[in-house]
């Protein structure tokens, strides 16, 4: 009877041993990743501080990352830039109309097209702790935070939609890893409060010993979600050709509600191709 129970516990010691042998799948392998992603869009936005007219844009996007991962915990730096042409949405050829007079009273009639174009750039930073599970589960999760300042700035007759927003909210990442080769990612971040800039109702920016610049950002006040409601959902693929590149498709989808001093709604969204490099 002895020997069997000898027997079983040098079977469990065998299995113990190769079991710690085992690889852990790791939520991704620790790594630093440097990328460049590429792609188009579209935002419409309406501004009722500005204009009644819906505009809509299709910018191409530009991104450049970098992600910083430990056992424990991911970093990530990310700077988007768009780049367009505005037109209002439904009446694309609308032509506007004003007349202005000199110093003498004569006057001039002219005329410009209402759309113009769309600079808009983001730079975010964020911070994550990768929530623990099971050590061969292919799906994981992450919780944590991330700063970003956002400008958007339509050049044009009519400036409607411009603001600057350095914002900070929880984010939560999710990742599926079918294999060492195929990976699909999700991600929803919240601003809960935000150092916001737009322009006054008068739309002017003008300040004494002030630049316009420095007008423009004098107004700056912090805000909440009541005044700032910037809600960002993110999907994405990518392929690992061998332990060092790889390359995926990325979709965002984003909303802005800002009611500062007048109601502000945009919708935008881009899907991107990311060509990485990881160490």
């Amino acid at each position: 009877m002895k020997w069997k129970f000898a027997a079983i516990a040098f079977l469990m010691a065998i299995s113990i041993t190769r079991a710690q042998d085992l690889p852990m799948r790791r939520w991704m392998p620790t790594h630093n990743r440097i990328g460049l992603a590429l792609g188009i869009g579209t935002v419409t936005y309406q501004d009722k501080n500005t204009s009644p007219l819906i505009y809509r844009s299709r910018p191409t996007s530009l991104r450049l990352f970098y992600n910083l991962e430990s056992d424990r915990f991911l970093f990530s730096v990310d700077l988007d830039l768009k780049l367009g042409s505005t037109a209002p949405k439904y009446h694309p050829g609308r032509i506007l109309y004003f007349q202005e007079a000199d110093y003498e009273g004569n006057a001039e009639d002219k005329k410009f097209p209402a759309g113009g174009t769309l600079l808009a750039g983001r730079l975010g930073l964020g911070a994550y702790y990768k929530v623990a599970a099971a050590k061969e589960s292919a799906l994981k999760l992450a919780v944590g935070a991330r700063v970003s300042n956002e400008l958007f700035y339509p050049q044009g007759w009519t400036s409607s939609g411009m603001f600057n927003a350095l914002s900070l909210g929880p984010e939560m990442l999710t990742q599926y890893r079918a294999n060492d080769h195929h990976s699909f990612s999700a991600s929803v971040r919240l601003p809960m409060t935000a150092l916001l800039a737009r322009l006054p109702y008068d739309n002017t920016v003008s300040s004494p010993n002030k630049t316009q610049t420095g007008g423009f950002f004098s107004r700056s006040q912090w805000v909440g979600l009541k005044k700032f409601a910037a809600p960002t959902l993110t999907l994405g693929y990518n392929y690992q050709f061998n332990p060092h590149w790889g390359a995926g498709l990325n979709y965002e989808l984003g909303w802005y509600r800002i009611e500062q001093p007048q109601t502000m709604k945009a919708v935008n969204s881009s899907f991107l191709a990311n060509f990485y490099h990881q160490f």
